[in-house]
Formats: C-alpha cells, sequence, structure tokens
C-alpha cells in the first residue's frame, strides 16, 4: 500500500552548490550571448560584402555607359573636324570659300590702310575705355 503522507524530498544545501549552479548559469549566458555576437557580426559583414557589390555592378554598368557615349563623342568629334565634312555643312547653310585677295590679316594695334571698296567687313581698334 502506498503512503501518500511520505515525501522524499531531495533537497541541496544553501552554499556552496547554489553558487556552482549560478555560475553554471552564467556561463551558459555569456556563451549563448557569445554565439549571437558572431551570428550578428556575420550578417553585418555578409550585408556590408553585398552592398559593395551591389554598388561595383552599378559603377561597371555606369563605367560601360560612359565609354559608350565616349566612343561616340570621339566619333562625332572626327566627323566634325573632318575638312570635307565641313565645306559639305558650309555650302549646305549657302557659304561659299573666301577670296585669298579679298582676306587681310593685321598684326599691328593701329589699322593703318583705308578701306576700300573690295572690302566687305572691317574691324577697328577701339582706343576709347567704355565705363558704364
Amino acid at each position: 500500500m502506498l503512503d501518500f503522507h511520505y515525501q522524499d524530498l531531495n533537497n541541496r544545501l544553501m552554499g556552496a552548490d547554489d553558487r556552482a549552479t549560478f555560475s553554471e548559469i552564467a556561463r551558459w549566458i555569456s556563451v549563448v550571448a557569445l554565439l549571437v555576437c558572431f551570428v550578428l557580426a556575420y550578417a553585418w559583414s555578409r550585408n556590408e560584402i553585398l552592398t559593395i557589390h551591389y554598388q561595383m555592378e552599378h559603377l561597371r554598368r555606369e563605367s560601360n555607359e560612359l565609354r559608350e557615349i565616349n566612343a561616340a563623342l570621339r566619333a562625332e568629334h572626327s566627323s566634325l573636324i573632318n575638312p570635307e565634312s565641313i565645306d559639305q555643312e558650309a555650302s549646305k547653310l549657302g557659304l561659299v570659300t573666301s577670296n585669298r585677295a579679298e582676306v587681310r590679316i593685321l598684326d599691328s594695334d593701329i589699322a593703318t590702310v583705308k578701306p576700300t571698296s573690295n572690302v566687305v567687313a572691317q574691324s577697328t581698334l577701339q582706343t576709347e575705355i567704355l565705363r558704364e
């Protein structure tokens, strides 16, 4: 038959065993905190690596676009400095080549040549200082 009034209690003594339990709990908490710190550090570093990778891809795409634009601008520049294309554009605008006899290049500051009837345009040196 069972005696319901009898209980076998295995109580521990207060003192050394309790301190061991507290130190054991503190040890487990510190181990778990250290593991959480390692996981967070790994996740943060992974996030930084992915962010830098996306930035590199964006810069690579932008660099390729700029190279294409640069190549197009170089081709346009070479076509614009070509004398044949300049002559074609000038003829489309109605411009004609100048007669070398009518062109005078002046090297001095003061014009000493009197204008003739053949001169189409003339520049003169302004000696007065304009003030507002």
